[in-house]
């Protein structure tokens, strides 16, 4: 009889075989498993004596412990062995899907890529085609112009030699044409006004250039005489050079900025009439914005008119009208006889 810690291996199987229970694992498993059956049976494990031979050798059972360890380990080295292939197996059949998929994404964006290549290459061929086009039309254009250029130069070429022959063997004034007079020039007027109606003069006498150069000599008188010292020998005889002296002494860029201060403090003076307000407006309006645009000068020209009006009521009219209708009024000649609002 043995008690329960001394059963051997065999020993421990056969007891649970009996009992129907699994016999595989090493010692302490098998121990372990018929202890549990037992004690839910109701048996006091370490009072209970087994059948078997009594004693039991420690190299038997150690032998009997490592054969049955390792039929275990055996089993679960070729359970493991066996889950390793399939495991094998199952990653191959991923990785071998997985090239599949990323092989056929591959071949379709390579296939969209030659596409898009092929789209660009047909549009590139098309832009050089119509660049060609545009520029050979471009420099068939520049040709045309580069040969109208030089026509034209050609032309202006010939028109100044007949002006600068004109000018200087022009045809005499007829006898029994009456000459005009020439204006005269002592720095009093503008000069602006004075240059315009010395050129007109010129051309109505079909003066020359040498006609042109005595006649504003004589012109000059007083003060503004006084220039012709100023002008070298040599330039004396130039008409250009003593016209460009002159607008140099009395040009009207310094009296623009005085015609622009007597503008914007210019208001209807006592008993002074509206007719004669406007037409005052409209002078310094032309003198002190002589180089700036129409319409510039026609807003001007009404701003200052409707500020400097002394009678509240007829203010507040104004300011009431159209600005279309006023500026109507400033160009017809009949605000010179009456201005009605």
């Amino acid at each position: 009889m043995v008690k329960f810690g001394e059963l051997r291996i065999q020993q421990l199987k056969k007891e649970l075989e009996g009992r129907n229970l699994p016999i595989s694992g090493q010692k302490a498993d098998l121990q372990a498993r018929l202890r549990e059956a037992m004690e839910a049976d109701g048996i006091n494990v370490d009072e209970f004596e087994f059948d078997g031979p009594e004693t039991s050798t420690k190299v038997e059972e150690k032998v009997e412990e490592q054969r049955t360890s390792s039929s275990v380990d055996m089993n679960m080295l070729l359970v493991a062995i066996k889950q390793m292939a399939e495991n094998a197996v199952q990653t191959e059949n991923r990785l071998a899907q997985q090239i599949a998929e990323n092989t056929s994404q591959l071949e379709s964006r390579l296939t969209q890529q030659h596409r898009l290549v092929q789209q660009i290459t047909e549009n590139t061929t098309q832009l050089q085609k119509q660049v060609q086009e545009k520029f050979s039309k471009f420099e068939d254009e520049l040709s045309t112009l580069k040969n109208d250029e030089e026509n034209l130069k050609a032309e202006v070429l010939q028109l100044s030699n007949r002006v600068r022959e004109l000018q200087l063997h022009g045809p005499a004034p007829s006898t029994n044409n009456q000459r005009l007079k020439a204006p005269t020039f002592d720095g009093s007027i503008p000069f602006q006004i004075f240059k315009l109606q010395f050129e007109k003069t010129a051309t109505a006498n079909n003066w020359n250039a040498a006609d042109k150069v005595a006649s504003l000599f004589v012109s000059l008188k007083g003060p503004a005489a006084e220039i012709l010292q100023t002008i070298p020998d040599c330039e004396r005889d130039n008409y250009e050079a003593l016209m460009s002296a002159i607008e140099r002494r009395y040009g009207s860029e310094h009296r623009k900025q005085i015609y622009q201060i007597e503008l914007q403090n210019r208001g209807q003076k006592m008993n002074e009439s509206l007719q004669k307000f406007a037409t005052e407006i409209e002078r310094l309006a032309h003198l002190a914005n002589a180089d700036a645009p129409v319409d510039y000068i026609e807003r001007v020209k009404i701003q200052c008119f409707i500020n400097g009006i002394r009678d509240v009521d007829t203010k507040r009219a104004t300011y009431a009208l159209p600005k279309e209708r006023l500026l109507k009024r400033f160009r017809t000649p009949s605000h010179r006889k009456e201005l009605r609002y």
